[in-house]
C-alpha cells in the first residue's frame, strides 16, 4: 500500500517508506491517517502549482520539526511543506526563523537594529504569535509581509541584507529566495 502511495506521489520506495514511518512514528498516525495525509498534502502541492514529490520529500526529511511542531494530524506541517517548496527553502529554513523568532530577547533587539539599518519600521510581532502556536504558514506569511518585495530588496546594500536575514536567524540566500 505505501508502495503504491509512493509511486503515485512520484517518490521512490525509498522516500515513500521514510515519509509514511516520519507520519506514523513521529506523528502517531495510523497507516490510513498517514496515507490521507500524505495524499492531502500531494494535493495541496498540485493546487499551488508546486512539485508534489519535492513537497513531499519536504515531509519526508523532517522528522524533527514533524515532532517538534506538528498538531491537527500533521496539517500545519504539510501546508508549511507547500510553502517552503513554493518558496524554494527547505522545512528547516522555516524551523529555524521559527526558533529564532521565538528568541524573544534577540528577536526584538534584532528587529530594532535591523529597522535602524533598513531605515525604516520593522515589525515581527505577528509572526511571532503564529510561530508560538505553531503556524509556520502563517508565519512565513507575517515574515514575507515584511521583506518587501524584490525591488526593495535589489536596492538593499550588502550589510542591510545581511541584517535583515539575522533579524529571522537565516543567511542572506535563503531571504534572496524568499523575496
Amino acid at each position: 500500500k505505501i508502495l503504491d502511495s509512493s509511486v503515485a506521489m512520484g517518490l521512490t520506495a525509498e522516500q515513500g517508506a521514510k515519509l509514511f514511518g516520519t507520519l506514523m512514528k513521529t506523528a502517531g498516525l495510523t497507516a490510513d491517517q498517514a496515507e490521507n495525509l500524505a495524499e492531502g498534502t500531494y494535493q495541496l502541492a498540485v493546487a499551488n502549482n508546486v512539485n508534489p514529490a519535492a513537497a513531499m520529500e519536504q515531509l519526508a526529511e523532517s522528522s524533527e520539526l514533524f515532532a517538534t511542531y506538528s498538531k491537527e494530524g500533521g496539517k500545519n506541517i504539510a501546508q508549511a511543506a507547500v510553502q517552503a517548496t513554493k518558496l524554494g527553502i527547505s522545512l528547516s529554513s522555516l524551523s529555524q526563523i521559527s526558533d529564532s523568532l521565538l528568541d524573544f530577547q534577540t528577536s526584538l533587539n534584532s528587529e530594532i537594529e535591523t529597522g535602524i539599518i533598513l531605515g525604516r519600521n520593522i515589525n515581527l510581532q505577528k509572526a511571532r504569535e503564529l510561530a508560538l502556536v505553531d503556524d509556520m504558514t502563517g508565519m512565513m506569511d507575517a515574515v514575507l509581509e515584511q521583506l518587501g518585495g524584490q525591488a526593495e530588496w535589489n536596492e538593499l546594500l550588502g550589510y542591510q541584507r545581511k541584517a535583515l536575514a539575522s533579524a529571522l536567524g537565516t543567511d542572506v540566500a535563503t531571504m534572496a529566495k524568499l523575496v
